[in-house]
């Protein structure tokens, strides 16, 4: 399905989406609707690396952060027809399969 066909079901259901560059990134409940809605396409992963700050590595007199640490992400996605990806976190959308 094209992209356009997927945003006007997210609209038909309510749902809220985030689009980033082109990937539409929804909430783990809503991809799992989407995907089984246009018939649950092969999903493929990625990894995304984030930094977070270290707990109570604020330094005030000098007003930063002074401990980052990098953290992994998975996503899982599919693709539409036009190429477009439909995003959302795979350890969240795992659990839901699972349950």
């Amino acid at each position: 399905m094209h992209l356009e066909v997927i945003k006007e079901f997210l609209e038909d259901i309510g749902a809220d989406y985030t689009e980033v560059e082109g990937e539409i990134h929804l909430s783990p409940e809503v991809f799992f609707e989407v995907w089984r809605y246009i018939g649950e396409p092969e999903l493929k992963t990625y990894v995304i690396e984030d930094e977070i700050v270290e707990p109570g590595s604020y330094d005030p007199p000098r007003m930063k952060y002074t401990s980052m640490k990098k953290i992994q992400i998975k996503k899982i996605y599919f693709e539409t027809l036009d190429g477009k990806r439909i995003v959302t976190n795979y350890n969240e959308f795992q659990r839901l399969l699972k349950g």
